[in-house]
């Protein structure tokens, strides 16, 4: 259990596999159809261009199977995919298919193509203002929480200060006692409100960007010496999980709260799962209130209230910094209250997420598209072969091959990045020479598999005869070139600043 399987930053979105397979279901050959009929030059660009944004559908959707975005992000984006390519069929299909010359399936596939395009770029806008809104949401939360407490703990305690202040002062007999131990209160209550404070501005404020792997075991040890429990009734595997110093103040809170009713709570139980770790506590009756469980599962109100401990709110906030949600599940007989909290692996580093950053798919994106180029540079001058890759998509032309070459070169790059990020790095190492031998090894796997049998038996099918395997001298080299290129480029550039990273040092530089 040392670490997530699979490691400790993948974890794949089936609504990102989704996206790729109906637009690639779209793209081929249906779309290149229309380039091979005789319309003049403006309509075989226009196909062209239908076909590129039909690939660069394909290829957001791989990447999104692989990012860093949470199931909320992806279900969003595929819905407006989903909707975006059924309006605009629905809609225009019926219209240009009636006025088209060409092939009727393409000129649907094309339509459904553009429509899904354009709900994608919707869909993407919506789930980022959802995602947006959410931070604000907690933010709100924050500061409803802040409010309270600098509103009850502090105005009170000075309260107290003053008034037992003035007692001292006129020497009042029989009273010294009292007052000492009144200010003493007031002023540990002051001192838990700062700390309380200190948690809420730093601790949530920043949308996570602090977060780091945080042994589990470690982390209920600790709690278990801080509460006189007994660590060895909870059996915790050396899991890691994605979170910061506070992590601490949230298994503090979480089984402080049967305690609270005077009941006989179980002790803490642990679940570990590939991508989560829950963690509940379950004790007889329904100890939790109704406005304990709103608050922990809706929100902390607008309106305050004083019938909830501070530890309810203060676990809520935790768990969504943490990227985790609460459940409660009563039975009458017995209630439980579950945090699911995301895993991360060991060796992640801070601000690490299951999947690879937007930044480094950027990147992968541009290495992609450098290496094509200058592997396509390369079969152009020798061989000529480019448009016998666009005979995949049902097109026998320059253009379409290479537009296909570039597509099939950032795909094939994006799953060099995401082997690279779940291998070790003691396995293959993280030197520029490693990458560079990784990378030929895997342009000379693709010159064999890829290209020698699989474009041969493609080929075969689409009706172009083509011996298997494939394996030219030409073709090797590109492939060995292409590979040499994706490795060193990988070790050598940086991954591109997040969009939101970006966003923020913008505005905090214009505030200076």
């Amino acid at each position: 259990m040392d670490r997530p399987s699979p490691n400790d930053r993948l974890a794949f979105k089936f609504e990102g596999v989704v996206i790729a397979v109906v637009a690639f279901a779209l793209t081929r050959g249906t779309v290149a159809d229309l380039l091979v009929t005789e319309r003049g030059f403006a309509m075989e660009m226009s196909a062209v261009l239908v076909l590129a944004v039909g690939f660069g559908v394909v290829l957001y959707g791989i990447n999104l199977t692989v990012s860093a975005r949470d199931r909320t992000y992806t279900r969003t984006v595929l819905g407006w995919f989903l909707g975006g390519a059924a309006a605009v069929g629905l809609v225009l299909g019926p219209l240009l298919i009636a006025s088209s010359s060409g092939d009727a399936t393409a000129t649907a596939a094309a339509v459904g193509i553009v429509g899904g395009g354009a709900g994608l770029l919707v869909g993407v806008r919506s789930a980022e203002t959802d995602r947006r809104q959410a931070t604000v949401d907690r933010q709100i939360e924050q500061a409803r929480l802040l409010n309270r407490i600098l509103r009850h703990e502090v105005r009170n305690s000075v309260t107290i200060l003053r008034g037992h202040s003035e007692i001292l002062f006129e020497k009042r007999e029989g009273t010294a006692d009292r007052s000492k131990t009144a200010i003493t209160d007031a002023i540990a209550r002051i001192e838990r409100a700062v700390d309380e404070t200190r948690f809420l501005t730093v601790g949530t404020v920043d949308g996570g960007s602090g977060l780091e792997p945080i042994r589990l075991d470690e982390a209920i040890r600790r709690h278990a010496e801080r509460t006189d429990r007994d660590a060895s009734a909870v059996a915790v595997p050396s899991v890691t999980i994605r979170a910061d110093r506070y992590v601490d103040r949230l298994l503090d809170e979480l089984v402080a709260l049967p305690d609270w009713a005077d009941t006989g709570a179980d002790p803490l139980a642990v679940d570990v799962g590939d991508r989560y770790v829950e963690l509940s506590v379950t004790a007889p009756g329904a100890w939790l209130s109704a406005r304990e469980r709103d608050v922990l599962v809706e929100g902390i109100p607008e309106q305050e209230r004083n019938d909830v401990d501070y530890g309810v709110p203060v676990l809520r906030l935790l768990v969504g910094r943490y990227g985790g949600d609460i459940g409660v599940d009563d039975t009458g007989e017995a209630t439980s209250l579950r945090v699911r909290l995301p895993r991360t692996g060991r060796t992640g580093t801070a601000g690490d997420t299951p999947g690879l950053a937007s930044g480094t798919l950027w990147r992968t994106l541009g290495i992609g598209l450098a290496a094509g180029v200058a592997m396509g540079a390369f079969f152009q001058a020798t061989t000529g072969t480019l448009p016998v890759i666009g005979a995949l998509y049902g097109a026998s032309v320059s253009s379409v091959g290479w537009v296909a070459h570039l597509f099939h070169s950032a795909v094939f790059a994006t799953v060099f990045t995401v082997v690279r990020s779940e291998v070790p790095g003691r396995l293959l190492g993280e030197s520029l020479g490693a990458s560079v031998a990784a990378g030929v090894g895997y342009g000379l796997f693709l010159w064999f598999v890829m290209a020698g049998v699989v474009m041969s038996l493609w080929l075969n099918v689409v009706g172009i005869a083509t011996p298997l395997p494939n394996l030219s001298p030409a073709s090797l080299v590109g492939h060995l070139l292409w590979g040499g290129l994706v490795g060193a480029l990988s070790a050598t550039l940086p991954p591109l600043p997040d969009r939101q990273a970006v966003r923020d040092r913008t505005l905090a530089a214009l505030r200076n």
